[in-house]
């Protein structure tokens, strides 16, 4: 994780991004605030077991595009985002009856290299893109109450994805300002989930992300634009095969999780 955060963050330095047109270079930062909402679920052991969390979090990162000099309707870009999410409650239904609760917490890294082509006019722009990249997602778990009995069990779950996929992008004109829209499928063709109660196993996934967002851009100078909008990502982790851990039958139960922040950007071309 570490390694593939120092290299995104310095490819991100490299590299540049942004609505301005001015040149062929650019950096972006952006943040803001939200919901993430996870979710599992499965029926494996022959009894419906579901889990519920909803946790404020803040979202922040870089961004950066460069656009070929020769073929300057031709781009490679980095975008990289970071979560933090605060403590929530966490509550585990058996046949639909509440059987445990316990604190969580969550954080994210999200690593995105793409390559596409863009084009525009003096009222309308637009984009698409390819795209591979990497997703962690860390889950602390701790404070456990089963069936109203106290237990003093502490867990980390680290799950690591990798993705492959597409996008588009477009936006309208309006003087210095734009309507703005992007969606962008993947899919998380590998997929990897530890935690640290069951240290003898490792389970496998794979799954789908739908992410897309609207907003508001506007064109301060002519190398300075900025942008604020509404941002939703959606992950979809299948279950994974069940495994044996100390002679115990576990797996990783199918997983929804959705993210709606508010976001603003801020970015920059040479």
């Amino acid at each position: 994780m570490k390694k593939i955060f120092l290299i995104s963050l310095l490819t991100a330095c490299i590299l540049l991004t942004g609505q301005s047109q001015a040149g062929n270079f650019g950096v972006g930062v952006h943040g803001g605030y939200g919901v993430i909402k996870y979710e599992e679920e499965t029926s494996a052991f022959g009894t419906d077991i579901e889990s519920e969390s909803t946790m404020n979090t803040m979202l922040f990162g870089i961004s950066g595009e460069y656009s070929f000099k020769n073929l300057h309707n031709l781009f490679a870009a980095i975008v990289t985002d970071w979560t933090v999410g605060l403590d929530d409650r966490e509550t585990w239904e058996f046949n639909d009856v509440k059987v445990q609760s316990n604190d969580i917490n969550m954080s994210g890294q999200f690593y995105d290299a793409r390559f596409g082509y863009k084009n525009g006019s003096e009222t309308y722009y637009y984009r698409v893109h390819v795209s591979g990249g990497w997703d962690g997602l860390r889950f602390k778990r701790k404070d456990y109450i089963w069936r109203g009995v106290p237990i003093t069990v502490n867990s980390t779950e680290d799950i690591s994805l990798w993705r492959v996929g597409a996008g588009t992008g477009a936006g309208y004109k309006l003087g210095s300002w734009a309507l703005d829209g992007r969606i962008a499928y993947s899919f998380h063709v590998k997929g990897r989930v530890e935690n640290s109660a069951l240290s003898d196993v490792t389970f496998k996934t794979k799954g789908t992300c739908l992410d897309g967002g609207v907003g508001a851009a506007r064109q301060i100078t002519d190398n300075t634009g900025f942008y604020a909008g509404i941002s939703y990502s959606l992950f979809r982790l299948d279950e994974s095969d069940v495994e044996q851990s100390a002679g115990i039958a576990v797996m990783y139960p199918a997983s929804t999780t959705q993210l709606v922040v508010g976001v603003f950007n801020l970015t920059h071309s040479f």
